[in-house]
């Protein structure tokens, strides 16, 4: 997974990339039961992914 190192000690890690599906996360939000909620930045659509994610 992509990592990067921000000042002041932050790392963020990339756990979902929606450009391989056509989605342009603008939120990403986990439900109780471990699935990804997404909502896409281009068309306004909600998606729901089930984990884990391959790989």
């Amino acid at each position: 997974r992509p990592m990067m190192q921000f000042e002041s000690g932050y790392t963020v890690e990339t756990v979902f990339d929606g450009s391989k599906l056509g989605i342009e996360p603008y939120s990403v939000q986990l439900s109780q039961n471990g699935e990804l909620l997404v909502l896409d930045s281009l068309n306004s659509n909600l998606y729901k992914i089930s984990m884990p994610l391959s790989r």
